[in-house]
């Protein structure tokens, strides 16, 4: 036994050697050297899941995964759903999600595959004819009917685009303008054409198209189809002009081209203005770099994340350092420092435990699947925080915080239908799959 076990160790290092030698040998021949860490990381992923190489078929077959897919649709619906439904219809659309949720690769596998251009073209003539329909009667500029986030994105996008200071405007609900410059930026061509609620039909097919990229066009009808049809929240959203959506897809592919491209500073740049959109998504930074660093090298890591933060820096400090006192986007915090009432400094501890939370995942073997699924982990730690305490403090189950669902669940989207596999074997050399 000591002999065999000796043999296969020896195997098994040979092994190894020979796909880290391969990994460099690939890459220098593509004209770019990686790093001796990167290299290192692509064999000890390697050596984590030798035993058991999962496919994203199989994880994305998996129970486990439709129980993942049910909670990015279900808990962002949630509050939408109970306020206009009550608990018993909460219940009921749960039930029936999951229900559904078995079914229903076997369902679109029995389509031919020349209806799957037709049915993405139904899906999106769907989208915009519901915009067309309803956002005129949502937008009727009445409390409790419809959404003033996109009220707020066009004071503020239309104050900077007249040379104003963006933070002084109000909606019709007198609600500041909380949303970071990188926001206001992106949503200015929307802004023009007459309103930002235009975003989500832009971002939306942009990130299917993504999707399409990642995992072929039946996979990406099925994901969108799903979407559409078992997530109210997403059509609220369309309908309202409410930016929550447009703003995540922004940072999902800005993230995804950024672990893609052979241009990475450009691409560094990109990710950095979408960071600086809201708050919240600043905690990706870590991720990114933990990627990078896995799979391009120390070097090119750092490099991309200056970058980007230099970017956040170059946009955000600005406006805060003209009129610190009026920098509302600094009032998003008291969503959890709201918090410090139960508990001294909860807020603050909870701002820092996503810090820490978003290290420790970086600090991980990943490949590009486990990337968009820590950031889906990471992005839901808040809102998980949110409604846990404000259920609490309120002694009755609030679902406020569910609004802010769509930050998390377009990243367990991607998550769920991506291609890489938990062995880094035959992806470490193709780190860079083009443009």
């Amino acid at each position: 036994m000591a002999h065999a076990t000796r043999s296969l160790e020896s195997r098994t290092n040979n092994r190894d050697g020979r796909r880290q030698r391969l990994a460099m040998d690939r890459t220098r021949a593509s004209g770019r050297t990686r790093s001796a860490a990167a290299a290192h990381s692509c064999v000890a992923v390697t050596a984590a899941s030798s035993h058991h190489r999962r496919t994203i078929t199989a994880v994305n077959g998996s129970r486990a995964a439709d129980i993942w897919l049910w909670f990015a649709l279900v808990l962002p619906s949630s509050f939408i759903v109970h306020k206009y439904g009550g608990w018993g219809v909460l219940l009921a659309y749960a039930i029936i999600v999951a229900a559904i949720l078995p079914f229903k690769r076997r369902l679109f596998s029995r389509l031919h595959d020349r209806w799957m251009l037709s049915l993405a073209a139904l899906a999106a003539a769907a989208v915009v004819a519901a915009f067309v329909i309803l956002y005129p009667v949502a937008n009727t500029h009445q409390p409790g009917a419809g959404s003033d986030d996109d009220d707020a994105i066009n004071a503020g996008t239309s104050a900077l685009l007249a040379g104003r200071f963006p933070y002084t405007a109000t909606t019709y609900l007198g609600n500041a303008v909380h949303q970071l410059p990188g926001t206001l930026i992106l949503a200015s061509p929307f802004v023009l054409l007459g309103t930002s609620a235009l975003q989500n039909l832009f971002w939306i097919p942009l990130f299917f198209l993504a999707v399409n990229a990642e995992a072929g066009r039946r996979a990406t009808v099925e994901l969108l189809w799903t979407a559409l049809a078992l997530s109210p929240a997403i059509m609220w959203e369309v309908v309202t002009g409410t930016g929550y959506v447009s703003n995540t897809v922004t940072v999902l592919l800005a993230l995804w081209v950024l672990i893609r491209t052979r241009r990475r500073g450009l691409a560094a740049l990109g990710f950095g203005l979408a960071l600086a959109s809201r708050a919240n998504f600043v905690f990706l930074t870590p991720l990114a770099f933990g990627y990078l660093r896995q799979h391009a090298g120390t070097r090119e890591a750092w490099r991309a994340t200056a970058l980007t933060i230099a970017t956040v820096a170059g946009l955000t400090l600005p406006f805060y350092l003209y009129d610190p006192r009026h920098f509302t986007p600094l009032e998003g915090a008291d969503r959890l420092l709201v918090f410090d009432g139960m508990l001294p400094h909860l807020g603050a501890g909870l701002i820092v435990a996503m810090a820490v939370l978003g290290v420790a995942l970086a600090s991980r073997p990943m490949d590009s699947v486990a990337l968009f699924r820590r950031a889906a982990l990471l992005q839901l730690f808040p809102i998980a925080a949110g409604l846990l305490l404000s259920s609490v403090r309120d002694r009755e189950v609030n679902l406020v915080y569910a609004r802010y669902g769509a930050f998390f669940a377009w990243f367990a989207f991607l998550a769920a239908e991506g291609r890489d596999t938990m062995s880094a074997t035959p992806q470490c050399p193709r780190q860079l799959s083009g443009d």
